[in-house]
């Protein structure tokens, strides 16, 4: 490998991991209340670190794009500033060569956040749920948390004082089940956790039944219970029927692909949300080397007078692609449109980072 090589690839590998350190850092800092519910939970410090570990894939595939950005263009601020770049100019190199081993960096990236994006981001997903479950099927007063980290679209708690996840007083349970049509709704004064055991006094069922598929029983069926013993799984099993496993957010791609040709009978068709999906991942992933050439393209400054104009161009680029792919995510019902908007701002940020360069090349700044 070329010593220049080697110069330019260590001077952005540098400030390249330390930005990514630093996003990684104020993810567990952002997260931190909720590892601080998973952890009162009651789960084991093996669970809480697992958990807390988990959380880093989240931010990695837009983490290192955004660290490419500011990587790439500060290591051509300095080379212009310094006047290495005159130098190595003067010497025969080009701004080909000398951005050769950044944009080599960049597909090198592109790849890395790739596989993140579309394998390892899902799996880690898919296991900070099961984790999350796991705690809730083992301890169902995990649920009764003000910010529960479960979100229950058919299910309403209320509740008057909660400890530790242990202990809960005038507790009120409205669960719907969505398999018998059924509206249940259990109040009790006192719930506590004891080993395996949920206790609780004086509780109250009411349940409802369709009369027109139990023709001759009662509407509405009402129980008291002065004590209640049961195993804590038993209030969970709701948790069951919520079918998150089959989410695309939750599958890698090869998984995805499956999936769909398994469900189109052996052919070849992808449904809406697969397309989506894989068009989010595909976006993501190429963003590693488009943020890069923005940050050559607008870090290279030709001028004596310091300018700021390649900072903003810089954001507004980095700011666009952004905007685009948040709203993209408004047009999931439509394919097409939601695909282009992943994909587009790619080839027009590569133009206009092409653009500069050519001036750049030219004497123009």
């Amino acid at each position: 490998m070329p010593i220049i090589w080697r110069y330019l690839l260590r001077s952005h590998f540098q400030v390249l991991l330390l930005c990514v350190s630093t996003f990684i850092s104020v993810l567990i800092v952002l997260r931190f209340q909720e590892i601080d519910r998973f952890a009162t939970s009651g789960a084991t410090k093996l669970k809480i670190f697992l958990f807390a570990l988990l959380q880093i894939p989240y931010i990695l595939p837009i983490a290192i794009p955004v660290s490419c950005l500011i990587a790439a263009m500060l290591l051509f601020q300095r080379l212009s500033h310094t006047h290495e770049l005159t130098a190595l100019r003067t010497s025969g190199f080009g701004l080909k060569t000398i951005t050769a081993p950044l944009l080599f960096a960049g597909f090198f990236l592109t790849a890395i956040n790739f596989t993140l994006a579309s394998e390892i981001s899902p799996r880690c997903k898919g296991l900070t749920k099961q984790l999350i479950f796991e705690i809730a099927t083992a301890n169902p007063l995990f649920l009764l948390q003000k910010e529960s980290l479960v979100k229950l679209k058919s299910a309403y708690f209320n509740i008057g004082v909660l400890k530790a996840n242990k202990y809960a007083e005038d507790v009120l349970i409205v669960v719907k089940n969505s398999s018998n049509g059924r509206m249940t709704v259990m109040s009790a004064k006192e719930l506590s956790l004891k080993g395996e055991l949920l206790k609780g006094e004086k509780v109250t069922f009411i349940s409802s039944v369709d009369p027109k598929k139990e023709s001759g029983f009662d509407h509405l069926v009402i129980e008291n219970q002065a004590e209640m013993n049961t195993k804590a799984a038993n209030l969970s099993q709701f948790l069951q029927t919520m079918d998150w496993t089959s989410s695309y957010d939750y599958l890698p791609l090869r998984m995805i692909l499956a999936h769909d040709i398994a469900a189109a009978k052996d052919q070849f068709h992808l449904s809406k949300g697969a397309q989506v999906e894989i068009s989010r991942r595909i976006s993501i992933s190429l963003a590693a080397f488009t943020f890069t050439l923005i940050g050559i393209a607008c870090g290279i400054q030709i001028s004596r007078n310091r300018s700021k104009k390649g900072i903003i161009w810089a954001i507004g680029l980095a700011a666009f692609f952004l905007v685009c792919f948040i709203s993209a995510k408004s047009f999931r019902h439509s394919p097409m449109t939601a695909t282009m908007i992943y994909l587009l701002p790619h080839p027009l940020i590569i133009l206009i980072s092409l653009r500069f360069l050519k001036s750049i090349r030219e004497g123009v700044e």
